[in-house]
């Protein structure tokens, strides 16, 4: 495998495995302001289920904090440096970017159309990135990095949205994170319903999952949810022993009106690399699988999902993994070495690349993922 094959390997498994296979939790400050009829968890979470083919626009703050390293910016050939690494080699192509986009506090704008025209807006400075699905076509533009991916997905397939991949875009917005939160709800989670609020300006249902079990790092799970559309406005995420978030993503501002159709309309800049590529050709690792998997039996691909819900651990074969990966500069830097192998550990996600190989990952405690690959 070369240089540029394995680096580009490296943030396809590590960057969806740290936030996107993470179970989301935090908690809402509840206001007086918000007196609404009384609901079950059951009626809050249909809302929620509902709401998406409503049209609406607004401004989202999103703030990590997931412990993430500060990475230098990436140096190629352009600027004298190693193909899809920085100047000291040790930073994976796009790694910088998406770690920088996951740290911090952040401001997002997200137009939306019903469920099948979606743009999420990101401004760093004179940076931009863009997730824009229109149809069956959606692109993800990058400005720091000056490429373009035009994603043509399926006839009829709903796998686009606020959610789609996009450099951590979609971790951005409320939407995104309570899809992942939600989908995978079985009896491991309680879910109640709290006092009613108000997030940008709008009286909002306090949706909150608790996990029922011990072996996960995360605390709990608070969405609000808009009374009158269902669209959540705000999820915040506490991870285990902690009291501030690790992850707070709410609006700011939201209207409902029906934003314009221009907006859903995207055309690379002049010069900028374009790639198109079809999801139902193998476009996504299969590190991008998560939810529930039965028994634990491996899906389509050959990666095993073990458990379900909060303890998951999703766990690569080695033969699918990079021989050097292990040894990779990236990990000299940044993980940690145990008996089993390294260790790459955020507030809400564990990663092990261990010594036989194979790649364990999930929302657990080191202590979980030893014992996975023991039994393994």
């Amino acid at each position: 495998m070369t240089s540029q094959q394995r680096n580009k390997w490296v943030p396809a498994v590590a960057v969806p495995v740290i936030v996107g296979v993470i179970a989301l939790g935090g908690g809402l400050t509840a206001t007086a302001e918000a007196d609404l009829p009384d609901r079950t968890a059951g009626e809050v979470l249909a809302m929620a289920a509902g709401h998406h083919d409503t049209s609406f626009s607004g401004t989202v703050e999103a703030s990590f904090a997931l412990g993430l390293p500060q990475l230098p910016t990436r140096q190629g050939p352009e600027q004298g440096g190693p193909e899809g690494a920085n100047a000291a080699g040790a930073v994976p192509d796009g790694l910088a970017e998406a770690f920088s986009l996951l740290s911090g506090t952040h401001e997002a704008r997200v137009f939306a159309d019903g469920a099948d025209r979606v743009r999420v807006q990101v401004f760093d400075g004179t940076d931009e990135r863009n997730v824009v699905r229109n149809g069956q076509e959606t692109w993800a533009y990058d400005s720091t990095e000056g490429k373009a991916t035009q994603i043509i997905v399926p006839e009829g397939s709903d796998g686009a949205g606020p959610g789609m991949p996009g450099g951590g875009v979609g971790d951005m917005t409320p939407e995104g994170l309570a899809e992942k939160a939600l989908a995978g709800l079985d009896p491991t989670t309680q879910v109640t319903v709290g006092e009613d609020t108000r997030v940008a300006g709008r009286d909002a249902y306090t949706l909150r999952l608790d996990p029922r079990t011990p072996d996960t790092l995360v605390e709990d799970v608070t969405l609000a949810v808009d009374a009158a559309t269902g669209a959540p406005l705000s999820v915040r995420v506490r991870a285990a022993g902690q009291e501030d978030p690790a992850i707070n993503v709410e609006y700011t501002s939201y209207s409902t009106e029906t934003p314009d159709a221009g907006l859903f309309e995207f055309a690379p800049p002049e010069g900028v690399e374009v790639q198109t590529v079809r999801p139902d050709g193998g476009m996504w690792p299969d590190a991008h699988r998560s939810g529930p998997q039965g028994a634990g039996g491996p899906p389509a691909g050959g990666d095993a999902v073990l458990g379900s819900g909060w303890d998951a651990v999703a766990v690569i074969p080695a033969e699918k993994v990079p021989e050097d990966l292990a040894s990779s500069p990236f990990l000299d830097q940044y993980a940690t070495d145990t008996a089993a192998g390294r260790v790459l550990s955020t507030p809400l996600a564990t990663v092990l690349v261990a010594d036989d190989g194979r790649v364990l990952a999930g929302p657990v405690p080191l202590e979980r993922l030893l014992d996975v690959a023991d039994a393994g």
